[in-house]
């Protein structure tokens, strides 16, 4: 085959597929289109915005081909486009003057195949929600304009979700007024950040806290990593890149090393607790204020679920519409869409209506965190435990859907599915670092758990709840099941009442099971050990009524 004929195999028709375009005219939904497309953007204007974005970045080649670098290119060259569409959204951003929201259209729009996105995604949201309005007035515009560029530091080569276990320093130094950070360990060097290998200057970094020798937790240290000069690093700083990953190579994770690194006292970001010029340590609420950063990125990992799951669904529905192998019929001289058969609807339809309904979890989730963030503001952390759970709970659920759905699209679509030009083989492996990132999901499922015992203890001793956990007060000898006939399960009111107390059992059953064990003289530890696999159950028994409960 010739040169040109193979670059004619690439071309994409401008016209749809005509078995594609039979689907939709079969379609009951496809005179609700436009309404459909209006909820997902977030109503019609948003619609409108996003194809204004999209006409100003699909014109330059450096967006338009974005889809297809990761498939062709090298790992270098990755990144170097990655950072040269850094560039171009942050000169984009202000030459158009977008918002926050519109970025973030953009963003979406070329499915994060960009650098720097740690800069926007957690290093300033963590100084608008960490910082006093003195250290938001000196950073926030050095960060928005990006004359600094910043990650967020918190994992370790040896600690990733056990916080507690963290064990970089920062020491306070009253006769200079500093802190000085170190990584003593191996295990405790910073390991995974975004941007960090080679890109950015500046760091927020998770240190524990040390005064005249006595720990005061995990604090944020704002630190410059590298000369805004040369871009060198800094005395006592080393940093550089951690190596090839199996996908999201356009972002350069780096590691860091800090010896004696001195940073002045004003570097600690304050919001929720301060040290003294003399070294006097306060704090303003609980410890888990200074993670609020963290818990928006599991919210909003929860969207990034929705919107990889309606990706891959986009491609197996499309690809199940035109491709036909063998008949139905037998008398028929024309194959059957593979889309026809029952098989093929059992595994395309679930990661179809998982991406919908994960988009609805992230929606609702989104606001709840907005509503406590306002509450945590206002020095009101009544519901900051709940909103732990619910993020963590549901970035650990959606994560493992996610994935598990990917696979089976991905083989749904035959050997095709297979080569690395449908994009599905790079969407699923991307996904695969979801269940890690941002809190392993075995770990986050348990804190769920902890939660959710915490709270059916407290159903028992007579506390009215309230949340997602309000239904633990019911009393189970009352529920009789709703289920009466097959029609009985389109019903969404009665499938929140099975859920729900499916949920209450599993819940119940590993509390029994843990005071079982205590009261026969197990340690609380051991106990909780021996019934870690019944307490992750509980917990997805919870998580998944919940979604049932906000897809209503």
């Amino acid at each position: 085959m010739s040169a040109a004929a193979i670059l004619d195999l690439g071309k994409i028709p401008s016209k749809v597929n005509p078995e594609l375009q039979s689907e939709r005219n079969c379609s009951s939904l496809t005179p609700y289109i436009s309404e459909i497309t209006a909820i997902v953007d977030g109503g019609r204007n948003n619609t409108e915005k996003r194809r204004q974005i999209e006409r100003i970045l699909f014109k330059d080649p450096l967006f338009r081909d974005c889809a297809i670098d990761s498939v062709y290119k090298p790992r270098e060259e990755l990144y170097a486009r990655g950072v040269e569409r850094s560039v171009r959204l942050f000169a984009l951003k202000e030459e158009y003057n977008w918002t926050d929201e519109e970025f973030g259209i953009a963003v979406y729009v070329i499915n994060h195949q960009y650098s720097l996105g740690l800069h926007t995604v957690m290093f300033i949201p963590a100084l608008e929600r960490l910082s006093t309005e003195q250290q938001k007035a000196k950073w926030l515009h050095l960060a928005r304009n990006y004359q600094i560029i910043g990650t967020y530091a918190q994992t370790e080569l040896g600690h990733g979700t056990n916080l507690q276990g963290l064990e970089t320093i920062a020491t306070y130094d009253a006769t200079t007024e500093e802190f000085i950070l170190n990584t003593p360990t191996v295990t405790s060097i910073k390991w995974w950040p975004g941007a960090l290998g080679k890109s950015v200057n500046y760091a927020i970094i998770l240190a524990t806290l040390i005064i005249d020798g006595k720990k005061h937790g995990m604090h944020p240290f704002l630190t410059p990593l590298r000369s805004t000069e040369d871009h060198k690093p800094l005395p006592g700083v080393k940093v550089g890149d951690i190596g090839p990953k199996l996908t999201f190579n356009t972002v350069d994770n780096g590691y860091l090393i800090l010896n004696n690194v001195r940073i002045p006292r004003e570097n600690m970001l304050m919001k929720n607790a301060q040290v003294s010029r003399e070294g006097h340590f306060t704090s303003r609420g609980p410890s888990k204020a200074n993670y609020s950063a963290m818990i928006l990125v599991r919210v909003t990992i929860v969207n990034w679920c929705s919107v990889i799951l309606s990706n891959s669904s986009t491609i197996t529905v499309r690809y199940s519409a035109v491709r036909r192998q063998s008949t139905l019929d037998s008398s028929s001289e024309k194959e059957s869409k593979i889309l026809d058969y029952q098989t093929q609807q059992y595994k395309v339809f679930p990661s179809l209506a998982t991406a919908y309904a994960l988009f609805f979890v992230s929606k609702t989730l989104k606001n709840r965190y907005l509503k406590t963030y306002a509450e945590i503001m206002k020095g009101n952390f009544k519901n900051l435990p709940e909103i732990h759970c619910q993020s963590a709970g549901m970035k650990a659920m959606s994560a493992e859907m996610t994935v598990e759905l990917l696979e089976i699209s991905r083989q749904a679509c035959g050997g095709h599915g297979y080569l690395a030009a449908s994009a599905l083989g790079d969407v699923v492996a991307s996904a695969k670092a979801l269940v890690t990132v941002e809190g392993e999901n075995t770990v986050l499922y348990l804190q769920v758990a902890r939660y959710l015992m915490k709270r059916f203890a407290a159903a028992v001793s007579g506390e009215r709840l309230s949340g997602s956990t309000e239904y633990l007060c019911m009393d189970p000898i009352k529920y009789t099941c709703p289920i009466n006939s097959p029609g009985d399960c389109m019903n969404v009111s009665l499938l929140c009442q099975v859920y729900r107390f499916r949920a209450y059992r599993m819940i119940s059953k590993a509390a029994r099971m843990l005071q079982r064990d205590i009261e026969g003289g197990k340690k609380q530890h051991e106990a909780m050990n021996d019934n870690l696999v019944q307490l992750v159950r509980a917990a997805r028994a919870h998580l998944l009524y919940c979604i049932v409960v906000d897809n209503r």
